[in-house]
C-alpha cells in the first residue's frame, strides 16, 4: 500500500514538472493592458509606471515590484494587477486630492504659521505619509517653542469627487520651562562662566523675547557641542562633555538641566608646520607657512586652528586649486602639556567652471542672482571668487541662507557650482512710535519692497509725524539698469521741520532727484544725484536773530552731487570689521537761486577685539564755498545732536549773540572714538550692549560774521556712556554724555535717546 502511495505522488510531481515546463515554454504573450479605477489620473500616466508592454510575457514580471512603484507616486490608495488569457488588467484606487487644511486648537502659533510648516496644501495630492509628517513638524515647532507635550491628531472629513479635508487638532501641552540649568564637574570655569556659554537658560521674565528658556532636547545637544568648542578655545584638549540630562521637577512643571563635563589639563601649542603631501606647481609651501598665525607657546585654541584652515583653503583657492583637502593633524605631548599642528595639504589639479545651477528661487529671477556672482561659465576656479560671491548674494537681503558648492564632472579640470538659496520675506510695513530727545513723540510708518516682482527693484515709502518733522519719502531703485551694474533710482520728498528751539524759523523741503550709481571695482561705488528742491523758511518771530529774518520767505536750487566711497565692512547698520571712506562733492546753481560748491569727506573704522567687544572710530570734514556770498542758512553746517554727544542739536558753532539763534557755520571737523562690550548675560539675549564713547567736533566762520556774532573756533569734546538695544522696532541708542572742553554760549544735552545706527 504505501509503495502504490508513494509512486502516485512521484508520479504526480512528474506531471506537475512537466506541465510547468510546458507553460514556460509556451508563455502566454500579453495583449491588451487595461487600466480601471483612475479618474484623475490618465491611463497613460499609470500605463508609464509599468515595466511591461503588449507583446512582452507577464510569467517574468514581479508584480510586487510594479505595485511598489505605483504606490511610491502617492497617487494611488490601492493597487491591484493580476493577467487572465493575455489580458492584464490594473485596478487603482486613487488617493483623494485636499480640498482644505484647517487646524484647531491652535494658540500659541496662529493658523499661517502652521500652513507655512505642514507640506499638505489645498490642491495637493493626499497621502498618509505627507499626513504622519506634517504631525511630526507641527509637533517639533511646538517642541522649539517649549510646549514639549503637544498632541496633533489628523482628521479626514470625505467631500464628494473624490475630496478631503485635513484637519489638524492640536491640544498645545503647557511650556516647559527651565527652573535651573547647573554643571558637574567645572573647576577652571565657574557656573556663570558656563551659564553664558550655552544656549539654554532658566527662565526669567526678562526672556520673553525668546524661546531658550524652554525645553528642547536638540538645544540640549547643540550646548554639549558649545561647551566643548569653549574648552577647546581656551586650551582644554582633553575636554569631554559626557552628557546633558534633563530631569523633570517633582511638581513635573519644569525641568532642570545638568552639564557634566572633564576638563582635563591645559595645553599650548607645540610645532606649527605646513606639509604639502604632492607637487603641485606654483605652490610655494613657506608662503602658506607664513600664512598661518599660530605660534608655539599660545595657548592652544582649536578655533584658531580652524580659521587658519580656512586661510590655508582661501590662499590655495585662490590660484586655482579646487578640489584640495587641509588637514590639520595634531601630535599631543602629554608630559609637557603641548600640541603639535601640522596642516597637511593635497592639492587637486586646476580646474574651470564648468556650468553653475541655481535652486530654491521660487521668486526671485534667476538673472538677480547670477550678476552678483564673481564667476561664470568658462573662468577659472577660485575660492575666494566663490566666498565674495556667496557674501553678495547674502547681501541683497533676499535670502535667508545661501550656500555654494561644488561638485565634479567627468572633465577632470571642471567642476559644477550650485548655489543653493533660500528665500525670505523681502515686504516691509511697519508702523511704529517712540520718542528721541530731538523729535520728542514720534509716528512712523515704512512701506517697502525689496525685491519688486522679483527682479530685485526696490519699492519704499515712508512717512515720519513727531513734535519736531513731518517727512514724507518715495523711492524707486533699479539696481541694474539697461542690464549694467547701475544702480539706478528716483525719489521724492516733502520734509518739515521745526527749527524754533535752535534758530527761531520752521524749514519747508520739497523736490525730488535722480540717482545713479555704478561699482568702480569691488569695494569702490560711485554714486551720482541729480535735484531739485523748494525751500521755505517760515514762522520767524520777531525776537529772532537779523540773519534769520532776511532768510525768511522761499528759494529753489537745483543740484548736483557726486560720492565716492570705499566700504568694506561686514554690515551696514552695525559692523564689526572694516571700514568705509566717503568724498562727496555737491554743487548747487545752474541758475538757480542758491549757489554754493560743498564738501565733504567721512569715514569709520571697526575692530573686533574679542567676542562681542568692538571699537569704532570714526572721522568727518567739510566745507561750503558760497559763490553769491548769499549762502542760506539751511545749507550750512549744524553741530551737536547724534554727531557730537552732550551737545544739543545745533547746541554748537556760530551763534547770535543778541538772541542766541544757532547760525551754523561754513567749516566742520569731527571724530568719534566708540568701544561696544556684553552685559550680563541676561541682558545679552535681549540684544543689548554697553557703550563708551569720546566726542569731538568744531564748527565756524558763519557767512555775514561781525561783532553780533559769536563764534569761539574751539575744538568742543565730549565723553559719556551708554546702551545700545538691537530691539524688535529697530536698534535703540541711550546714551548720557557730558561736555569735557566747551564754549561759554554752548547748550548742553547730558541725555539723549535715538532710533539707527551710530556708524
Amino acid at each position: 500500500m504505501r509503495r502504490v502511495r508513494l509512486g502516485g505522488v512521484m508520479m504526480a510531481m512528474g506531471l506537475l514538472a512537466s506541465v510547468g515546463l510546458a507553460s514556460a515554454a509556451w508563455a502566454t504573450p500579453i495583449v491588451r493592458i487595461d487600466v480601471q479605477g483612475q479618474g484623475r489620473v490618465e491611463a497613460d500616466t499609470v500605463l508609464a509606471y509599468l515595466p511591461f508592454k503588449v507583446g512582452d510575457e507577464f510569467d517574468n514580471v514581479d508584480t510586487a515590484q510594479v505595485i511598489a512603484s505605483l504606490f511610491a507616486t502617492e497617487l494611488f490608495a490601492n493597487v491591484s494587477i493580476k493577467q487572465v488569457d493575455g489580458v492584464v488588467q490594473v485596478d487603482v484606487v486613487e488617493n483623494p486630492m485636499v480640498n482644505r487644511v484647517a487646524f484647531e486648537g491652535n494658540d500659541d502659533l496662529d493658523s499661517k504659521r502652521l500652513e507655512e510648516i505642514v507640506s499638505l496644501k489645498p490642491r495637493a495630492i493626499y497621502s498618509p505619509a505627507k499626513v504622519q509628517a506634517d504631525v511630526q513638524s507641527l509637533q517639533a515647532a511646538y517642541r522649539q517653542r517649549g510646549r514639549f507635550n503637544t498632541t496633533v491628531r489628523a482628521q479626514l472629513i470625505e467631500r464628494d469627487q473624490n475630496r478631503v479635508d485635513v484637519i489638524y487638532n492640536l491640544t498645545e501641552g503647557e511650556k516647559s520651562n527651565i527652573r535651573k540649568v547647573t554643571f558637574v564637574g567645572n573647576q577652571k570655569f565657574s557656573d556663570g562662566d558656563l551659564n553664558e556659554v550655552v544656549a539654554t537658560k532658566r527662565t526669567a521674565w526678562w526672556r520673553f523675547l525668546s524661546s531658550n528658556d524652554t525645553y528642547d532636547p536638540a538645544r540640549i545637544e547643540v550646548d554639549q557641542d558649545l561647551l566643548r568648542r569653549f574648552y577647546l578655545s581656551r586650551g582644554y584638549a582633553d575636554v569631554q562633555v559626557t552628557s546633558g540630562v534633563a530631569e523633570l521637577t517633582k511638581d513635573r512643571k519644569d525641568f532642570v538641566i545638568t552639564y557634566t563635563i572633564f576638563e582635563g589639563p591645559k595645553y599650548d601649542f607645540g610645532a606649527i608646520n605646513v606639509a604639502l603631501q604632492a607637487e603641485a606647481e606654483g605652490l610655494d609651501v613657506a608662503a602658506l607657512q607664513k600664512a598661518v598665525t599660530l605660534q608655539p607657546g599660545d595657548v592652544f585654541n582649536a578655533e584658531r586652528v580652524e580659521k587658519n584652515t580656512d586661510t590655508l583653503i582661501d590662499a590655495l583657492g585662490s590660484k586655482g586649486f579646487a578640489f584640495l583637502n587641509v588637514t590639520p593633524q595634531y601630535s599631543k605631548d602629554e608630559a609637557n602639556r603641548t600640541v603639535a599642528v601640522t596642516y597637511a595639504i593635497n592639492p587637486g589639479p586646476r580646474v574651470y567652471v564648468n556650468k553653475i545651477t541655481i535652486e530654491g528661487n521660487t521668486r526671485t529671477r534667476d538673472y538677480v542672482v547670477r550678476r552678483e556672482l564673481r564667476l561664470a561659465e568658462g573662468d577659472a576656479f577660485s575660492a575666494e571668487k566663490v566666498k565674495r560671491s556667496r557674501d553678495r548674494v547674502q547681501y541683497l537681503g533676499y535670502f535667508d541662507k545661501v550656500d555654494i558648492s561644488r561638485a565634479e564632472t567627468s572633465d577632470p579640470d571642471r567642476l559644477d557650482l550650485n548655489v543653493k538659496v533660500s528665500e525670505q520675506s523681502t515686504g516691509e510695513f511697519n508702523i511704529g512710535a517712540g520718542y528721541s530727545t530731538f523729535d520728542g513723540l514720534l509716528a512712523t510708518a515704512d512701506v517697502r519692497e525689496r525685491n519688486f516682482m522679483g527682479k530685485g527693484q526696490e519699492v519704499a515709502v515712508k512717512f515720519a509725524l513727531s513734535q519736531r518733522q513731518q517727512n514724507f519719502n518715495v523711492g524707486f531703485t533699479e539696481p541694474y539698469f539697461l542690464g549694467r551694474e547701475l544702480a539706478a533710482g528716483v525719489d521724492a520728498f516733502n520734509e518739515k521741520t521745526d527749527y524754533q528751539s535752535e534758530s527761531s524759523y520752521n524749514l519747508d523741503n520739497s523736490g525730488g532727484a535722480l540717482r545713479l550709481g555704478f561699482p568702480v571695482s569691488e569695494f569702490v561705488k560711485n554714486t551720482t544725484r541729480l535735484g531739485y528742491k523748494n525751500t521755505k523758511i517760515s514762522n520767524v518771530g520777531n525776537s529772532a536773530s537779523q540773519f534769520v529774518k532776511r532768510e525768511a520767505g522761499q528759494r529753489d536750487s537745483l543740484f548736483l552731487s557726486d560720492t565716492l566711497s570705499y566700504d568694506n565692512r561686514d554690515s551696514q547698520l552695525l559692523p564689526t570689521r572694516g571700514y568705509r571712506v566717503a568724498a562727496t562733492s555737491e554743487y548747487s546753481g545752474f541758475g538757480s537761486g542758491v549757489d554754493y560748491l560743498r564738501g565733504l569727506l567721512t569715514g569709520s573704522y571697526h575692530h573686533s577685539l574679542a567676542d562681542d567687544w568692538v571699537v569704532s572710530l570714526g572721522g568727518r570734514a567739510g566745507a561750503v564755498y558760497d559763490f553769491g556770498k548769499d549762502l542760506p542758512i539751511y545749507e550750512h553746517f549744524m553741530g551737536g545732536g547724534a554727531q557730537l554727544r552732550g551737545f544739543e542739536y545745533g547746541g554748537i558753532g556760530p551763534r547770535d549773540r543778541l538772541t542766541g539763534d544757532a547760525l551754523g557755520g561754513k567749516f566742520m571737523v569731527g571724530n568719534s572714538a566708540e568701544l561696544s562690550f556684553p552685559l550680563t548675560s541676561s541682558l545679552k539675549e535681549l540684544g543689548m550692549q554697553g557703550l563708551v564713547f569720546m566726542d569731538g567736533g568744531m564748527i565756524t566762520e558763519f557767512e555775514g560774521a561781525n561783532s553780533n556774532v559769536t563764534d569761539s573756533q574751539l575744538y568742543r569734546v565730549s565723553a559719556g556712556t551708554g546702551v545700545f538695544w538691537r530691539s524688535p522696532i529697530g536698534p535703540l541708542r541711550v546714551e548720557f554724555a557730558v561736555p569735557v572742553v566747551k564754549a561759554s554760549e554752548d547748550r548742553k544735552q547730558i541725555f539723549s535717546f535715538s532710533v539707527g545706527s551710530r556708524f
